[in-house]
């Protein structure tokens, strides 16, 4: 079993009246690129902000690396913890290392100047070429990349990421994917917010959706895909009877039974299961063709919709 970097207990905040998190149970384990979905409002940032120490909650509690806000040596472990909240925390008027120098103060690092010219390197800023450029003509790709050198000049185990992808252009979306993922293949587990579902599903190993402060539902990527992929949806009495007449007549390979539900996911025309089944006087509920998308699914859960 994986050990978690962080996990909530029925999570709750209040403004007033207005719930912003309702007590929310979730999991984010060592290794995971956890992508947080949901819709402008759903209280994302929010969670964020609580994880980070920049706002406390109502109910509830969470843990990071297995140790509660309630328990000794809190605060050592959120140490190993770094968050980029809403806009990255770049002061401008400096150089990137700078900024890097600045941070080291804040945090009460030292570091030699070669160590943080890597971490510019490690995020893919050309350390060399860097030298007297002000970050205020940066690209706001480059900003966002500035921001996690800043972030990892701690050596954070933990990073959240509240909506990296906005306002980048596709070009930056690819160099923050890649900076991702470099750092989780050292070592370094992230939480990302984003209402942007397809670019979270080429980096994501684990997704939770979120929706006026409530958490709908975790999938691991391959449960989403799942979820989302073409397939033939039958619904009948004596389903394992008919199941294994329709695997062995049709050749089937990749199917499910769950009750009363067959679900198939081999690339087989619905025209032919229905002829066999007419053809064998089967009598069926109902049978469908489903071909979604990710963003299908996302679309119906956010709904109220239930699979």
């Amino acid at each position: 079993m994986r050990n978690t970097v962080f996990q909530t207990f029925g999570l709750t905040k209040l403004y007033k009246d207005f719930r912003a998190l309702d007590s929310v149970n979730m999991t984010i384990y060592e290794g995971d690129i956890y992508g947080f979905v949901g819709e402008n409002g759903a209280g994302k940032t929010t969670l964020i902000r609580l994880a980070c120490g920049l706002a406390h909650q109502s109910e509830g509690d969470f843990a990071l690396f297995g140790v509660t806000t309630k328990e000794k040596g809190f605060k050592e472990t959120q140490a190993k913890t770094m968050a980029i909240v809403e806009s990255v925390a770049v002061s401008k008027g400096l150089t990137a290392l700078e900024n890097l120098k600045l941070q080291c103060k804040i945090v009460g690092i030292n570091k030699t100047d070669d160590e943080l010219n890597a971490l510019l390197d490690q995020v893919g800023l050309d350390s060399k070429n860097l030298t007297t450029k002000k970050a205020n003509s940066f690209s706001l790709g480059m900003r966002q990349r500035l921001g996690l050198a800043i972030a990892l000049v701690s050596e954070p185990k933990f990073i959240l990421l509240d909506e990296p992808m906005n306002g980048l252009d596709p070009q930056g979306f690819v160099d923050i994917r890649e900076t991702i993922l470099r750092l989780n293949k050292q070592g370094v587990s992230f939480l990302i917010s984003s209402h942007i579902l397809s670019e979270l599903d080429k980096i994501c190993t684990r997704v939770g959706f979120l929706s006026h402060g409530r958490l709908l539902k975790e999938l691991s990527i391959d449960e989403l895909h799942e979820k989302a992929r073409k397939k033939i949806a039958l619904r009948c009495k004596n389903s394992v009877e008919i199941h294994g007449k329709l695997v062995e007549k049709l050749h089937l390979s990749d199917t499910k039974v769950e009750g009363d539900n067959i679900t198939i996911y081999d690339q087989i025309d619905i025209n032919d299961v229905i002829s066999y089944l007419a053809k064998e006087k089967v009598l069926i509920d109902s049978i469908t063709s489903q071909e979604e998308t990710i963003e299908d699914y996302y679309s119906e859960l956010m709904r109220g919709g239930n699979r």
